[in-house]
């Protein structure tokens, strides 16, 4: 899927899963840990020491001037993540998301008495080179939590079910910067470039999840 090297000011689509689809995320602490070493490891520099006393309010206090990639959106789940970064300096997506696997992998397998690989194989990267694909993704990486929802775990070929009951679970989802695209998020270290140029509002976000079923059959996700 990754033929190509990202430039910089460009959108990419980034996302691995667990080896074997086996979870990476099997506590509140790993889904906190994630997003700490995706806040402290955004450097040019070398990642912060001791990096096991930070906790999400501490390294937002921390976050570097000098980042390698814009983090416009993510999302966790139990044994997969996704991220939409923009590149900032040369070779910055390919550095930043080493640092990061390298480090969460080290503290998954110490805390869990394992070794090997946490995740399966290289990451996968998808060019966000149109328009269609732009206005869409943040709500693709977002909606993603929604396996999550008995009633809606197939989504992506069905179509949502109930969107107000999807749109409250989303909106009550932790793991990703949604809260940030509604306005209650605290997470400062996501850029809203992209949010605030395609979503002016809530309101406007809330209206596009409603509206995704006729338009993901168009996009192709």
């Amino acid at each position: 899927m990754r033929k190509f090297t990202p430039v910089e000011g460009e959108l990419y689509h980034v996302f691995n899963r667990g080896t074997e689809k086996r979870k990476i995320f099997l506590s509140k602490k790993d889904y906190e840990r994630f997003i700490v070493n995706l806040i402290l490891f955004n450097t040019n520099r070398m990642p912060i020491r001791n990096i096991s006393r930070y906790d999400i309010n501490s390294a937002c206090q921390k976050i570097p001037n000098d980042p390698l990639v814009k983090i416009h959106a993510f999302s966790l789940l139990p044994n997969h993540f996704h991220l939409l970064i923009e590149q900032v300096v040369e070779n910055g997506i390919a550095r930043f998301i080493h640092k990061f696997e390298i480090g969460y992998s080290g503290y998954f397998n110490k805390l869990n008495s394992r070794n090997g690989h946490l995740f399966q194989g290289a990451y996968k990267m998808v060019h966000i080179d149109n328009d269609a694909f732009r206005l869409y993704i943040p709500l693709y990486i977002h909606l993603n939590a929604l396996e999550l929802l008995e009633s809606e775990r197939h989504w992506k070929e069905k179509g949502i079910k109930n969107k107000t009951n999807a749109i409250n679970f989303l909106r009550n989802y932790n793991w990703s910067s949604l809260r940030e695209y509604l306005g209650i998020g605290d997470f400062p270290f996501v850029s809203r470039e992209i949010l605030d140029e395609l979503y002016k509002n809530p309101q406007e976000w809330e209206a596009a999840v409603k509206d995704w079923h006729d338009s993901v059959l168009h996009i192709g996700f």
